[in-house]
Parts: structure tokens; C-alpha cells; sequence
């Protein structure tokens, strides 16, 4: 492997391709080929191919500049240049001279038929896995598109009329909208359903009255209707519950309606396996399975997810196409949102209850949103100076490692004030929903480490040990044992039942936990935008890298924009903000094709199961 490994050792020293990419293809090569290795560019191809799978995208697509798919710094790092890559790029084949060099590999890649760990297909190179995940995917939701149900001619009279539990400014009656019943309609006769719509466009309302319309349909002599809730966080899973509870009919007595999970706990996660317990052979029990902040979703376990339901069983889809894609592989939300075969499955919502028609944050979200950079830098920069405006823009260049400017500390010190006053675990949370610092990336003196860093120095200068009084942290590691999960918010207290013996309270916990127990974790006065998702606050702060960064880009600055309801602290630069508004994320990925591909495509019984 000697040729190998100097062929690929100087993409690999050049920063495009990381030690797994090369290990992998050298073992693959080993394994498949012996000693007869394949071309340079073959090599470098499917290294390529491993290597894009964590920026988030599922494949290599060889009609693409290699060089666009692949992000050196991901969400984590200062932008930074590596020398020699443009002239390492340049030496790629065009893409059809590509994709004929890896049809002459046939030990390496194939079509699909064969047992090949590489697929080839429509210009795109992926890995044998994600393939099938695509494949399995495509598969379920075509076969689900078509299938419509009979609905009581009255149906929409009946959504029309049902009043929401959630009273107006006036304590009026509010009913739903006319975008909102025809979603409604639409979940009752489609199996399934995708609900798409930015902040307040009732996406969660929507769903709780479409829960309750399928259970009074169903037949009152069979079993109840069994309703699981799920999301990709706990964080998310628990918003969820308390939205679809604020709606809920409590006189149903045909609905099993179980706590919302995570897709992790709801698919079965066992330990120390890649497995779960639900899969194809151990459907889930459930005529229905709403899934909520699905744009947070991942490809691999979304069709893991898929191959867990039964034929029949109904999936509503809620999320908004526009926000973050998942951090691993994939643009499940968007591509499905985008897909021919889907149009009558996707419902679109428009009409936001959040924010009025004159809110500036509505405005700056929608004009970030349609990528009208100009238009959205102008209504920033026209705040700057207005008093009491719910926005204001400060310019990051000013914050260093080794200095923090005057207003940093005076809007810190402010908009936090309300949480170090707090003194039980409900005042705490309570103003910690008023609040929150979002960052682009983790590091730098822009990141979420420093940034977490300084605010500690001005709000607990004198704090001693890892869990002083008053410190947000965030789980970053699930943990089923403790029930504890990725995106679990908590602030370290006094507890008065064990002598006011520091532990950390979680608002969906009846009982603190033990500071020795808590699993992986970080301090969460600031959070990445990407561990925002799902969660709402009344005011942010939000800090924007430089505009070399590439992780700036029109769905980051949407989604931090998307979590304020009332307004925005904004730290950039004109060239960073108008950077992101005009860079839209282009992940590479091939579901929306197979899903409108003409002609009928393979059984999804025919797919290896994602737990096989």
C-alpha cells in the first residue's frame, strides 16, 4: 500500500481528507483488490466519498467542484487557508472521465446489485450504507405518498369549527386558520404528511387538532388509536409534549397518546450496539407517529426510523425547511419539501401568529430568508442608535481573546440579571427563557468556549470549583441510565432536601441530579445555533465569525434569527452578515432524485434493513 499511502497522504496533509478517510479506503482496497490498486484519482475519489460524510453530506457528487463539498473547519474551527489545495484539486478528473474510472473498479464500485462498498449512481458516489439509507427511504415514502384515506365529507366544516384552547390578547376565541385547516385535511387523508412553516405558523397546534379529529374518526369499538410523539432531541421531544398537552382534548377516550421521545428512545436504543430494537422485524406499535423538528433529523436514522414503522401506520412530518439541516449526513426536510412525488404530502404554512405584520424581527427574518442581503443589512444598520429598539449591532471585530469591549459586559450584565436573582430551580428556568447567547462556532474568540469563558468572568468572577451556584449547563452525550439526553438544559443549585448540596435541575425533572452522575456536559451560557434548535427564548444575543468562515451561511443566520420572539443583540461585521445571507448550504445528496425518479424503483423489502 506503499503507493497508496503517498497518493493519499498528501490530500490527507493538505487537510482535505482526515486519518479515517484514508484507513478505510487503504482496508477496502486490501480486502478488495489485493495488490492491483486502482488509479491515483480513483483512490482520492473514494476517500472523498468517506470524507464529505462528516460535513454533512451523503455522497460525492462528481458534477459538483469536488472542492465545494468539502468543508475543512466544519462548525468548529477558525477559518483558516491550506496550502497547496487548489493545485491538489486541479488534478481531478472531469466528472464523466470519473465516473468512468470508477466503473473500471468494479472490486470497489458498483450500481447496487452487488455486495461492492462503493455505489455509483447518477454521478454520485456514495458509500454502500448511506446508499441503501437513501434507497430505503425514497422507497417507503414513495410507496406512502399514494396512499389516501376516505374522510366524512363534513371534515373541513368540522376543522373550521373547532375552537383552540389558547385565548387571544382579549381572551377572544381563536380557531384555525384557513391555511391551517386545509393542513388538517390534508393529514386526515394522506398516510403521510409533511407540515412545513416558520415560527408561529401553528405547525404543533395543527397537529394536536389533527390528533384529536383521528381519534374521534376511529371506530369506537376497536382498539384506541395509538399515537407516538417523537423528536430528535429531548429538548425538542419535550416542547413537543407541552405544545400537543396545551391542545389536547382530555375527554378522548380512544387515544393512547404516549410521552414524547426522542427518535433514539422511541426507536430503542440499546446499549452498545449501532442497533435498535424496533426495525422491520419489531415494527413499532403505533397507528400513528408524529415526528417534530425534523429538518434536525438526520439521513441514517431516518430511515432507521422508517424501517421501524408497519405499512399502514400514518407519519406526520413537522419542521421548517428552511432552518439547519442535522449536523451528520443528510437534508432529509429540504429534499422531501423539494420532491415532484411529495407535492400532495407537503403542506407549506405561511401565515405567522408570532410576530406583527410590523415586527422588525419578522421583517429581518424574511428578508434573511429570500437571501435580500442588502435589504436585511439595512434594517440592522437602521437600529444601531434608535432607542428601545428590539434590535441592536455591535462589531465582532472588537472581541478578542484578551479583550472583551464595555457594552459586551453591560448587555451580559443586564439581560442575566433576572437569572442571578433567581433562587429556585423555576425562577431559574424562567429567566433563562428570557435570554440566550448563540454562536456560530465553538471556537475562536468568537465561539461558544470563549464566549461561555467571559461570561463566566463577569457574572461569577469569584466562582470556585466546576459546579458553582448558578452555572447552565448542557448535556452533549445521551444517557439512558440517568435519562439524560443530548440538548438537556440545567443550572447547578442549592438542594434543600440534601443540606443545600450543589445539583443540577432540569426543568422536565421532578428531582435534581447529583453533580457526580451527570454524563458528558458543557456550560451553556452560550450555545452553538445548531444545539438552538428546537428552543425558543424572548431575546438573544447572537455572534457571527468572520466572513471566511464557512460555516456562515443563510439557514445558520435564519435559524438563530427564528429563536427570538421579541429581539436580537447582533455582533458581525457588514461583510459576515451580507457573507451569510448570500451563502445558501448546498448539501450533496440524492434523495429528492430517487424519490421523483420515473418508473417503479426497487421494494424497500428488497433494501438491506439499516439494522441488519
Amino acid at each position: 500500500m506503499a503507493k497508496s499511502a503517498n497518493n493519499l497522504r498528501r490530500w490527507q496533509e493538505a487537510g482535505l481528507l482526515r486519518d479515517l478517510d484514508v484507513h478505510l479506503v487503504e482496508s477496502l482496497m486490501r480486502t478488495c483488490c489485493g495488490e492491483r490498486l486502482p488509479p491515483p484519482a480513483v483512490q482520492v475519489a473514494l476517500a472523498l466519498a468517506v470524507r464529505v460524510t462528516g460535513d454533512g453530506h451523503v455522497c460525492l457528487d462528481l458534477n459538483r467542484p469536488q472542492w465545494e463539498q468539502i468543508n475543512l473547519h466544519g462548525q468548529n474551527d477558525d477559518p483558516s487557508g491550506a496550502s497547496g489545495t487548489n493545485a491538489l484539486t486541479t488534478e481531478l478528473p472531469a466528472p464523466q472521465e470519473a465516473a468512468d474510472l470508477l466503473r473500471a473498479c468494479p472490486e470497489l464500485v458498483g450500481d447496487g446489485s452487488g455486495a461492492e462498498p462503493f455505489i455509483l449512481a447518477e454521478g454520485r458516489l456514495y458509500l454502500r450504507r448511506f446508499w441503501n439509507y437513501e434507497q430505503l427511504t425514497a422507497d417507503k415514502l414513495r410507496a406512502w405518498s399514494a396512499t389516501r384515506y376516505e374522510v366524512p365529507a363534513d371534515t373541513q366544516a368540522t376543522a373550521q369549527a373547532v375552537t383552540l384552547r389558547k385565548k387571544g390578547p382579549r381572551g377572544e376565541a381563536l380557531y384555525l386558520t384557513t391555511e391551517q385547516v386545509a393542513a388538517v385535511c390534508a393529514g386526515l387523508e394522506r398516510q403521510l404528511t409533511v407540515i412545513t412553516g416558520g415560527p408561529g405558523t401553528g405547525k404543533t397546534t395543527i397537529a394536536a387538532v389533527l390528533l384529536n379529529m383521528l381519534a374521534r374518526q376511529s371506530d369506537t369499538r376497536a382498539r384506541p388509536l395509538r399515537v407516538r410523539l417523537a423528536a430528535p432531541t429531548g429538548k425538542a421531544a419535550d416542547r413537543l409534549q407541552e405544545s400537543v398537552n396545551a391542545e389536547m382534548d382530555d375527554s378522548l377516550e380512544h387515544l393512547i397518546l404516549e410521552p414524547a421521545k426522542t427518535l433514539d428512545s422511541l426507536l430503542g436504543y440499546q446499549p452498545a450496539s449501532p442497533y435498535f430494537r424496533h426495525n422491520r422485524n419489531n415494527p413499532l406499535p403505533a397507528d400513528v407517529v408524529l415526528v417534530d423538528e425534523t429538518s434536525m433529523a438526520d439521513l441514517p436514522k431516518f430511515a432507521k426510523l422508517l424501517d421501524a414503522l408497519a405499512p399502514n401506520t400514518r407519519l406526520i412530518l413537522l419542521g421548517d425547511k428552511n432552518q439547519l439541516a442535522s449536523v451528520d449526513p443528510g437534508s432529509v426536510m429540504a429534499e422531501l419539501c423539494e420532491s415532484e412525488t411529495l407535492r400532495n404530502n407537503v403542506v407549506v404554512l405561511t401565515q405567522s401568529k408570532r410576530f406583527d405584520d410590523d415586527s422588525l424581527i419578522k421583517r429581518l427574518s424574511e428578508a434573511v430568508n429570500d437571501m435580500r442581503a442588502d435589504e436585511a443589512w439595512e434594517i440592522v444598520s437602521a437600529q444601531t442608535d434608535a432607542a428601545n429598539s428590539p434590535m441592536s449591532l455591535h462589531d465582532a471585530s472588537r472581541i478578542r481573546f484578551n479583550h472583551i469591549p464595555p457594552e459586551f459586559t453591560k448587555i451580559i450584565e443586564t439581560r442575566y440579571a433576572a437569572f442571578q436573582a433567581a433562587r429556585t430551580a423555576k425562577e431559574a428556568f424562567a429567566a433563562l427563557a428570557q435570554f440566550r447567547v448563540l454562536c456560530a462556532l465553538r471556537r475562536g474568540p468568537l465561539g461558544v468556549n470563549a464566549i461561555n469563558r467571559a461570561i463566566e468572568d463577569i457574572l461569577f468572577p469569584h466562582r470556585k470549583g466546576e459546579f458553582y451556584d448558578h452555572r447552565v449547563i448542557l448535556v452533549t452525550r445521551n444517557d439512558y441510565e440517568v435519562k439524560l439526553f443530548n440538548g438537556d438544559v440545567g443550572v447547578v443549585l442549592p438542594d434543600p432536601e440534601r443540606e443545600n448540596e450543589h445539583a443540577v435541575f432540569f426543568a422536565n425533572r421532578e428531582q435534581p441530579v447529583p453533580c457526580r452522575l451527570l454524563p458528558e456536559h458543557e456550560t451553556a451560557f452560550a450555545m452553538t445555533v445548531h444545539k438552538s434548535q428546537g428552543s425558543g427564548f424572548g431575546h438573544i444575543m447572537v455572534m457571527l465569525p468572520p466572513a471566511e468562515s464557512p460555516i456562515l451561511t443563510r439557514e445558520l443566520l435564519y435559524t438563530a434569527l427564528t429563536r427570538t420572539e421579541t429581539g436580537v443583540d447582533l455582533w458581525c461585521t457588514e461583510r459576515s452578515f451580507k457573507t451569510a445571507v448570500r451563502t445558501q448550504t448546498a448539501r450533496s445528496m440524492g434523495l429528492k432524485s430517487k424519490l421523483d425518479a420515473a418508473g417503479a424503483i426497487s421494494s424497500s423489502t428488497d433494501q438491506p434493513s439499516p439494522n441488519e
